[in-house]
Formats: structure tokens, C-alpha cells, sequence
């Protein structure tokens, strides 16, 4: 079959173009609405804490920048309509939705790929699965085979690589589609703080796929041999149109490529991140004291702020006693002997960062740490522990 699949009505492409550009301005929210703030457009948000992991403040900047979008959408339409051209600006709309979508995606699919977004911690290991949140469970699962991570990275670039010619749209965003269903499903189920923006990708991707709805029809329903469908450029009407469409196009795919290699170089160094340092290991305090009234004083094992284990493994810390269980990204400096100790919380807020010191006496079998920790200053001495030794309790507060 040779035919081509009549153009969408005028008010069917109008429709698409209000719906991608809101979708765009949702997606751009975050930023469209500090640039507003700063000019006096609106007021600055406060982001305070939510039970979903998503901010009030995330939903409000995602709502206004759909709905500034979805304005500017109808408006851009509506004077494509008076053109003679009402097709044009939704098929545009899609294409910058798509590309968009395909390099987000490829960020988060290369992060798997390298393994570095679920690492296996030793902290989860020697911690009951009812004492983790949901999203811990799920990221000890997933980190559980490196192997599965990485086949879950694979499907998500190659859905995006699938998402950016033309040709094979349509099967990148099916693939999609499928990808983060997936993935919003375990934001939801499982409590990750990331629900609103994966859930907006998804939609990225149903609505990249509705444009060959009658293909699909024809494909899977019909079970006959499927049109070809009208592209962009066939829609602007002059040579010229479309040469300026062909430019513009790769001008977009050029600029996010060089945004994408800042964020890969980004992704590389977290992979490096995961190589262990000086402190890597799962500690216990051979000896631990609390500066107070001007001294070093001893801090008994019954005292509450008593670490029983400390975990320092792949840019991460974790200090557990039984009452506590508190997170940090850890960030190692060997040749300062240090470790910048950022406390981060189950919605991914972080504290201002704490130094520690370190060093490693004798032949390495021991280390010794000092610096902050829940307001108080310790100096402690470890020693090596083993995994599924801490019976003593399970963790009542904190971040877990």
C-alpha cells in the first residue's frame, strides 16, 4: 500500500498543538518558573516536604507551565490556522517533545547502564527489609544483579536512540511507551520521589505514539497493510519551508547533543563515584568519644548518639545505631584526608554538607573519623565489622 493517511483534521492539529506544548511547558515547568519569579511575573515557592516524595511546589511550577504552554500553544495555532497552515505548529510541537524525551531518557538509561543508579549497599543488606522505606526495598531489588540493572538501562536508550529518526518513531515511542509505564508504576507503588516527572514522560511518550493512531489501527486491529503517514516537512508547502524545517531540526538536535555531553560526563564521574577509597567498608567504633565542655570525652555504647556500624561504600555513608539510621552522600578526598558528609533524606533533600576528618593508622585495619553528627562533634575509632552482626535493634527515627 502506497496511499497516504489523510492529514488530521484542523481541529484535531490544533488540539495536538495545545496538548504537546503543554506538555512541553509541564516538562520545562522547573525552570519556566524561576525565570518568572525573578522577573516579578509571580512569587518565589517554598518546597516544603510531601508524603508523595514530590514537592507542592513541583506540581504547582509543572501545572503553570502547563498552562503556559498550553496558551502559547493555542495562540501559535490559532494564527497557523489563519495562515492556511493549522497542520504545521503541532507536528513541530511533537518533534520537540520527542527529542526532549529521547535525550531525558538516554540520561537515565546510560545511569543504569554504567550501574550506578541501584548499587548493591552493605547498609541495605544488614538492615531488615521492614525497617527500609519502600524505595530502599525496591532499590536493593533492582541493585540485587547488576546485569538486570543494566538491562533495564539498554531498554531505555534503546527506546530513546529509536525515539530521535524519523523512521522509527513510532516503534521508539511503543517501546516507550512500555519503558515507563514501567517505571511510573514502581514510582507509585513503591513510594519514589520522582512520581510527577516520570509520569509526565509517559504521557511524552503516549502522545508521540497517538500520532499514528490509524497506522497502529490498521497494524494490530485491522490486521492490513498499514499507510504511510504525512511527516512535518510535508505540511510546510514551499521548498524553502522545508529546507528551514530540515535546519532548524538538526540546529535542536545539535544543541541538546552538547547539553547531553555535559550530563554524560556527569554520569561518568558517578560511575567513578562507585570505586571504592580509603574508607570504603562497614565500620564499628572500637572506641568512641563526644567533644563536650571544652574535652574528649568518652561516649558509652548505651548513649543514643553511640554509632554501632557505619557503612561507607559507593559516594554513600550510612550511620545506624538503634535509634537512628541516617543517610549521607559521602564524597572522599584522598589526598586531604577527608569526606564531605551530605545528610539526604528519603525525598532526596539534602542538609548542608559536614567535613570529617580521616586517616588510616597502622597497616589499614583501622580508622579513624571525627566530625559532626546529629549536632554533636564525635571521634571515633573503627574497626572492621561483619555484614548481619547488629542485632541489638531496629532504627525507631531518622531518615531511613
Amino acid at each position: 500500500m502506497n496511499k497516504l493517511l489523510p492529514p488530521p483534521s484542523p481541529a484535531a492539529a490544533a488540539l495536538n498543538a495545545v496538548a504537546a506544548s503543554a506538555l512541553i511547558g509541564a516538562l520545562l515547568g522547573p525552570v519556566l518558573y524561576p525565570l518568572g519569579a525573578s522577573a516579578g511575573l509571580w512569587q518565589e515557592l517554598a518546597r516544603t516536604a510531601s508524603s508523595s516524595g514530590d514537592a507542592p511546589a513541583d506540581f504547582v511550577m509543572a501545572g503553570l507551565g502547563a498552562l503556559v504552554g498550553g496558551v502559547a500553544g493555542a495562540v501559535v495555532a490559532a494564527a497557523q490556522l489563519r495562515l492556511g497552515r493549522g497542520r504545521a505548529f503541532g507536528a513541530v510541537a511533537v518533534d520537540l517533545l520527542r527529542f526532549y524525551l529521547a535525550f531525558i531518557v538516554l540520561g537515565y538509561g546510560l545511569v543504569k547502564v554504567y550501574a550506578a543508579q541501584f548499587p548493591q549497599l552493605w547498609a541495605n543488606l544488614d538492615t531488615p527489609p521492614a525497617d527500609l522505606s519502600p524505595m530502599r526495598v525496591a532499590w536493593q531489588f533492582f541493585g540485587y544483579s547488576r546485569p538486570y540493572q543494566q538491562f533495564l538501562g539498554w531498554a531505555e536508550v534503546v527506546a530513546s536512540l529509536l525515539l530521535l529518526p524519523r523512521r522509527t518513531a513510532t516503534l521508539g515511542a511503543l517501546l516507550m511507551l512500555v519503558v515507563m509505564g514501567n517505571v511510573f508504576a514502581i514510582n507509585l507503588f513503591f513510594d519514589v520521589s520522582v512520581k510527577l516527572m516520570s509520569g509526565l514522560y509517559l504521557a511524552a511518550a503516549l502522545l508521540i505514539l497517538l500520532q499514528d493512531t490509524g497506522r497502529l489501527w490498521y497494524f494490530f486491529i485491522g490486521n492490513q497493510p498499514v499507510p504511510s503517514r504525512r511527516v512535518a516537512t510535508d505540511w510546510f508547502e514551499t521548498r524553502r519551508g522545508r529546507r528551514l524545517y530540515r535546519g532548524l531540526t538538526l540546529g535542536v538536535l545539535g544543541l541538546m547533543l552538547l547539553a547531553f555531553m555535559g550530563d554524560f560526563q556527569g554520569i561518568r564521574e558517578q560511575a567513578g563515584s562507585q570505586q571504592p577509597t580509603p574508607i570504603t567498608g562497614v565500620w564499628q567504633p572500637m572506641r568512641a568519644e563526644r567533644w563536650r565542655n571544652g574535652s574528649w570525652q568518652r561516649l558509652p555504647p548505651t548513649d543514643s548518639l553511640y554509632p554501632r556500624r557505619l557503612y561507607f561504600q559507593a559516594g554513600q555513608a550510612v550511620l545506624r545505631n538503634e535509634f537512628y539510621r541516617d543517610r549521607f552522600m559521602c564524597y572522599v578526598d584522598s589526598a586531604a584526608s577527608t569526606a564531605d558528609m551530605l545528610p539526604r533524606n528519603e525525598r532526596n533533600e539534602f542538609l548542608p554538607a559536614r567535613t570529617w576528618q580521616y586517616r588510616r593508622p597502622g597497616r589499614g585495619d583501622s580508622l579513624h573519623i571525627a566530625g559532626s553528627w546529629r549536632g554533636d562533634s564525635l571521634r571515633l575509632a573503627l574497626v572492621p565489622a561483619r555484614l548481619g552482626t547488629l542485632r541489638s535493634g531496629s532504627p525507631r527515627t531518622g531518615a531511613q
